[in-house]
């Protein structure tokens, strides 16, 4: 049996090769590479070496040389086949059928991978021609060099259709780059143009440096700013991150990763000498992205911008990460100021001043002590059992006994602290949710109104609530009064939260106020049927946005207009899911 090239490939990357030796050999760090007593002959001075950036071990003693697969074919006497095998399930990879379909794929994923590799060249050489003096020109404000451009491999994407030309003459089936995300054919309205069109472009490489997407950023105003290749036969985005071949030898040598938010930032963090810099691809940080970092470093630094989105995205990933909490594998957290990212950290203020925020990063135990504590007031014996309460049930999200163990001691020492007057300071910023499309007057209504009859259960979906744009400036302001007396005082009723707004606010939710009090539902139901108005709020108001720009691109079909079309499709799509869930 044999397997693919690019399953192999994987394989070695996803392990670390000293993380496998270490399990059969002690080993000590020294530099870049790792020490130990050879396992092949007996020596009684270390003369085996391994290094993780070439992926190879060697011997001085008895000259034993090889990758991954050849250690454990020769430690463990296993055939090949059974080597990788057992490597394979230590890595959570699925081994492929050796049949004729599957040479057939291999075949197809490599013709797909040079289809790629010609885009990503045609990218490149309109950026440093004449056709990429506005790409240049703005890559330059932004004080990216020709020589970080070119080792980014960045590119530009021109206005028409010259992309989807070039791969024609190169005689390259349509079909095949239609697969891939690079050209849009679209048979409704009979037109066939590039996906990408007039933005600087940003190569998605994966872990053996074979470009398998892009990311294309908007020079000027506009939505969406980033556009990303679409789901394809090589790119998952929730399985990658960008410029993880670029970071991987500076993220084992030093054990530590930052994960920021955007492209450049990763670019402006390299150049300033950050060289540990990733980003995801412009969604929420994924287990498999969390578990792909822990095999290059213990715990890797979440860095997000210093605004709402950016909190709001650090305190998913904590929450993401906490059931797959294992000993000695965690994330640190660490927060910039209000208003800046890690490009302006770096070009407003100093490198020294950023590398001071990293070297300041909360532990995760601090941070979701600290996202446990925000906005709570604790001075009375009930509200303190609560907090409890909530302490002990994140507790049991964590699945590792011996790590959740540990969490319930530290809590404990915690909430004695309180409990004796003696609370530690943390610093943890306010969380703030991403904005969603904007709700309707009356669901608007309703949904103000059910925070004001149920404060109790609804301070369980205070983020989701807080999220909604609400049609118009008093129903908007009265939401945001209503959101911060409930977390002031989660505890509150809704007679003291009534007479906490004025009479002419509630004059406004009087139909919606009085339908609620005479009707009587569990906090289970309350809970899912916010879901449920929440959920077709958001469902309402996609709909309508896609209506709105499919009537503009049919008058003008650009390449751009539909991008956004089958951005805001996608997100419909993802919402009525979460609908699919809830009912």
């Amino acid at each position: 049996m044999s397997f693919p090239t690019a399953f192999l490939d994987e394989l070695r990357s996803r392990l670390a090769l000293s993380d496998v030796i270490a399990k059969r050999v002690k080993l000590t760090k020294k530099g870049r590479e790792y020490t130990g007593l050879c396992p092949f002959h007996h020596e009684k001075t270390a003369s085996f070496t391994v290094n993780n950036e070439k992926g190879f071990y060697h011997c001085f003693g008895c000259g034993a040389h090889g990758d991954i697969i050849k250690f454990m074919m020769d430690l463990e006497k296993l055939p090949f086949i059974e080597a990788v095998e057992r490597l394979a399930d230590m890595a959570g990879l699925k081994i492929p059928e050796n049949s004729p379909q599957q040479k057939q794929w291999q075949q197809k994923h490599t013709t797909l991978l040079k289809i790629m590799e010609e885009a990503c060249r045609f990218f490149q050489q309109n950026l440093f021609s004449p056709t990429g003096a506005t790409a240049q020109q703005y890559l330059s404000r932004r004080g990216i060099t020709p020589d970080i451009a070119k080792n980014f491999r960045l590119g530009y994407a021109p206005t028409g259709s010259k992309l989807t030309t070039y791969l024609k003459s190169k005689n390259i089936p349509l079909s095949d780059c239609a697969k891939l995300g690079l050209i849009v054919n679209n048979q409704q309205y009979g037109s066939v143009h590039d996906y990408f069109y007039d933005r600087v472009m940003f190569p998605i490489l994966n872990r053996q440096g074979k470009v398998i997407a892009f990311g294309g950023r908007i020079m000027q105003k506009g939505e969406p700013k980033y556009l990303n290749s679409p789901e394809t036969e090589l790119f998952h985005k929730g399985e990658q991150l960008y410029a993880l071949k670029h970071a991987t030898p500076t993220i084992r040598q030093k054990n530590e990763a930052i994960l920021v938010e955007g492209y450049m930032d990763v670019i402006s963090l390299h150049a300033a000498g950050f060289t540990n810099a990733i980003a995801p691809l412009g969604t929420a940080l994924t287990e498999t992205q969390i578990r792909l970092l822990w095999t290059l470093c213990d715990e890797p630094i979440i860095c997000f911008d210093g605004d709402r989105a950016g909190r709001g995205a650090a305190i998913r990933a904590m929450k993401r990460a906490l059931p797959i909490l294992t000993p000695g594998k965690s994330l640190r957290f660490a927060w910039l100021p209000d208003g800046l990212d890690p490009d302006d950290m770096i070009k407003k203020r100093s490198a020294e001043e950023y590398q001071s925020v990293l070297s300041g990063a909360h532990s995760m135990i601090e941070t979701v002590w600290n996202f446990l504590l925000e906005g709570r007031s604790l001075n009375t014996p009930e509200r303190l059992a609560k907090l409890e309460a909530d302490a002990h049930e994140i507790v049991l999200e964590i699945q590792d006994k011996t790590v959740q163990n540990y969490y319930k001691k530290a809590f404990k020492k915690y909430l004695w602290a309180l409990d004796k007057n003696k609370k530690k300071n943390f610093s943890f910023q306010n969380v703030v949710p991403i904005l969603i499309p904007q709700s309707g007057l009356s669901e608007a209504k309703m949904l103000l109104a059910y925070l004001i009859c149920y404060p109790k259960t609804c301070e369980k979906m205070i983020e989701e609530i807080g999220a909604l744009h609400f049609p118009n400036v008093s129903l908007s302001q009265m939401a945001e009064q209503v959101i911060t007396e409930i977390l002031n005082n989660p505890t509150i009723s809704s007679t003291d939260l009534q007479n906490a707004l004025e009479p002419t606010d509630l004059s406004l939710l009087k139909d919606e106020l009085e339908m609620l009090k005479k009707s009587h539902r569990s906090e289970l139901e309350i809970i899912r049927e916010l879901r449920e108005r929440i959920s077709d709020s958001k469902i309402h108001a996609l709909k309508a946005e896609i209506q709105v720009q499919t009537e503009i691109y049919s008058q003008e079909p650009t390449a751009e207009k539909w991008a956004q079309i089958l951005s805001l499709k996608e997100s419909l799509k993802t919402e009525m899911e979460k609908q699919a869930e809830i009912e």
